[in-house]
């Protein structure tokens, strides 16, 4: 039985998940530019977390060598690529099609962790993998029969997969660097290193920061408190009590979320190709996760 602590932690973890598009979506609405969002939300975490990784993990910080701050860097900058290409995403499609594809990152991460982790997944796995991809592929075709499925959903469909696979690889660098530091000192230098990597993009784009309605920046904290805070701080607490498995696969809740929330707000309503796509891709990335999980552990008792 859960108790009523952790029942609370799920519930914000999926409000958070299914929420955070439609604040990003509004966001939008409000006339503020993507790469704005993104690069305002990485800097208001990095800041907001500075105090506390100075104040907790100084020395932890100083010990940092040269490739600690490297592989950091690298990191950050596909986490930077990832946010970039989701949020553009929503600007050409809908809320569902952009939940559904960012959501399959499990998926893409496979041939690495066969090469560099020497992991041997089940048949199982890859038939989930068919399912991912045939589900993806019905959600794309069915975006172009959908009522309300955006301005360009073929475009905005290739960014979200674009981005996923972005931060496929994202986490298999996350996966190293978590193992020799704080779990908290590593997000803080992600988000500092993609803060950097999304200011390099803002100025070869010549996008400007200023000079957006008071009410875009106000969301843009929103969005931010949604995703960094109620996300990723609850995520970490989360995991104290769950698996990393468990919580991918409630993830995909959020996916359903988002979708009926986007249906009541935008009108956005999903074709049955979506509908019957959407479902596979869920199916297949809830089982795809569950077999890695499980090829993960029964290759570290080999090794």
């Amino acid at each position: 039985m859960l108790d009523t602590r952790r029942l609370l932690i799920l519930l914000t973890i999926v409000f958070s998940a299914g929420v955070t598009p439609i604040a990003i979506r509004i966001t939008q609405s409000e006339g503020m530019p993507s790469l704005v969002i993104v690069v305002l939300r990485l800097w208001l975490v990095s800041l907001g977390l500075l105090p506390l990784v100075w104040a907790r993990y100084r020395q932890d910080l100083a010990r940092l060598t040269r490739r600690h701050w490297l592989l950091s860097g690298i990191a950050g900058f596909w986490l930077s690529l990832n946010l970039i290409l989701l949020f553009a995403s929503l600007e050409y499609t809908s809320v569902l099609m952009t939940s559904l594809l960012r959501r399959t990152s499990p998926i893409w991460i496979v041939l690495p962790e066969i090469m560099l982790f020497g992991v041997v997944f089940s048949r199982r796995f890859w038939l989930s993998l068919l399912c991912t991809l045939v589900g993806v592929t019905l959600v794309g075709i069915g975006g172009l029969s959908a009522i309300e499925a955006g301005s360009n959903p073929l475009l905005g469909g290739l960014l979200a997969l674009l981005g996923s696979v972005c931060f496929g690889v994202y986490l298999l660098i996350g996966r190293r660097l978590n193992t020799v530091m704080p779990s908290l000192l590593y997000s803080f230098l992600v988000f500092f290193c993609a803060a950097l990597a999304t200011s390099v993009f803002v100025v070869i784009s010549g996008t400007a920061l200023t000079g957006y309605p008071a009410s875009g920046y106000l969301w843009t904290l929103v969005v931010t408190l949604l995703a960094q805070v109620l996300g990723h701080v609850f995520m970490n607490l989360a995991l104290q009590f769950f698996g990393a498995t468990a919580l991918a696969i409630l993830l995909q809740v959020g996916v359903v979320v988002s979708a009926i929330i986007a249906f009541f707000l935008f009108g956005e309503v999903p074709s049955w190709l979506q509908i019957a796509g959407g479902a596979l891709v869920i199916y297949g990335v809830i089982i795809a996760t569950w077999e890695q999980a499980q090829a993960r552990w029964a290759h570290s008792r080999r090794a």
